[in-house]
């Protein structure tokens, strides 16, 4: 590891094994970054130990070891606690989840072998196989307290890496329908990417398939996964597949492999694809911008337009609040206004897929009564999935002349 300045990260999250990758300049392409110098050895446990009675703290196979023969406390458990925002006791202190995720962070990037490593990060890409609001939030605040600042950090699920990282390969991999199989134990699961052309920005769009479990014997293992494989392709052209995850192995899938090799597929196999999405993701956002002319439609997709209609300096005009496009965890907005002889919010509702345009109307119950334009209101809108909105109003009052009253108003928008 070279590369002391403008470092991007991506980051691997999993319930049991992590790792996480850096992108090489010299290369042009994202490096794992192993356990162990000269080996393949790229995952870590996602484990979390503290020393009794001090700030020491070890990750991964160290935090293993401390805590099963140096008495240290171990924190086995650090990805369920991140999707919840309950303390927990640590060292007979409480600690938040974001907390314990800010130390795990920490430690694992002095994998990267300089002084102080989050000061020559320039961007940072956590990816998890599901993204719920908790484990936003924790992700978000883990980063805030290892010391990175607001727009160097990015969440995305593992759906969303498989598409950076896919649209970052040459064209003639993804311009037919590109094919993932992730492996996990006994488990196999598969989705798949589709380009449309023709709508501006292009289309990208992943479409999940089934998910089987497979027989231990190597014969039956290569004959149903074979099977999964004609019922997911059926007579659909694809360019390129992808194999990830534990579970496959050449030795059983005899059959298998050659029917995934048929018709001049391209296919890959390598454990590392999602840390590598994420480290393309981050430097797509930060730096390139090549996907500019593609539109990712993820399961986390918002697809609504969120907007009031207000007069601003004089003018009568459409402000927007969410714009269809984004992901939800990243759809939120906060402003400020007067009320104009009116106790309710009435919201322009526009969804992008059936073009319906409704209106929505927020009660502020048991609003002081003031002169007209006199009462100050703090809005702030943020999503809980794709298609729930959490809205909050609050009264600011007005100035010295009138005191907030401290009322909040809070709403749910099903979309």
């Amino acid at each position: 590891m070279n590369e002391v300045r403008n470092i991007l990260i991506g980051f691997e999250l999993r319930r049991e094994f992590s790792q996480f990758c850096y992108y090489d300049r010299k290369a042009q392409d994202p490096i794992s970054i192993p356990m162990k110098v000269g080996t393949n050895e790229y995952e870590f446990s996602t484990h979390l130990s503290k020393k009794k009675g001090e700030d020491t703290w070890r990750f991964g196979m160290e935090a293993d070891y401390f805590a099963s023969q140096e008495g240290w406390i171990g924190i086995d458990s650090l990805y369920d606690l991140c999707e919840s925002v309950e303390p927990v006791m640590v060292d007979e202190e409480e600690r938040q989840p974001f907390e314990l995720m800010g130390e795990f962070l920490k430690e694992t990037l002095k994998m990267l072998g300089i002084a102080e490593p989050i000061a020559h990060i320039s961007g940072l890409m956590i990816t998890t196989e599901e993204l719920s609001r908790n484990m936003v939030l924790n992700l978000r605040k883990a980063c805030m307290y290892a010391g990175f600042e607001k727009g160097q950090f990015f969440v995305q699920d593992f759906h969303e890496s498989f598409y950076y990282h896919t649209f970052y390969q040459r064209p003639e991999i993804w311009n037919r329908r590109v094919a993932l199989f992730h492996f996990h134990d006994d488990k196999v699961s598969y989705e798949d990417l589709i380009l449309n052309p023709k709508p501006r920005p292009m289309a990208v769009t992943l479409t999940k398939g089934k998910t089987i479990e497979l027989n231990p014997n190597p014969k039956e293992r290569d004959m149903e996964f074979y099977q999964l494989i004609q019922d997911s392709f059926k007579n659909y052209l694809f360019s390129g597949v992808f194999l990830t995850g534990e579970g496959f192995d050449k030795a059983w899938a005899v059959k298998s492999i050659a029917l995934l090799c048929k018709n001049q597929r391209k296919v890959f196999y390598g454990n590392n694809l999602f840390a590598k999405g994420a480290c393309y993701a981050v430097k797509e956002r930060l730096e390139e911008h090549n996907l500019k002319g593609y539109l990712y439609e993820g399961q986390d997709l918002v697809k609504t337009n969120i907007g009031m209609e207000m007069t601003i300096q004089g003018t009568q005009a459409y402000y927007s609040m969410v714009m269809a496009g984004v992901n939800w965890y990243e759809a939120e907005k906060e402003c400020e206004f007067l009320l104009d002889d009116t106790s309710e919010l009435v919201f322009s509702v526009h969804n992008m897929e059936s073009q319906e345009r409704t209106r929505y109307r927020m009660q502020l119950s048991n609003l002081p009564q003031r002169p007209n334009k006199t009462t100050r209101i703090h809005l702030s809108v943020e999503f809980e999935s794709p298609h729930k909105c959490q809205i909050v109003a609050k009264d600011m009052g007005f100035g010295e002349m009138y005191a907030s009253s401290g009322q909040i108003w809070t709403d749910l928008l099903e979309v």
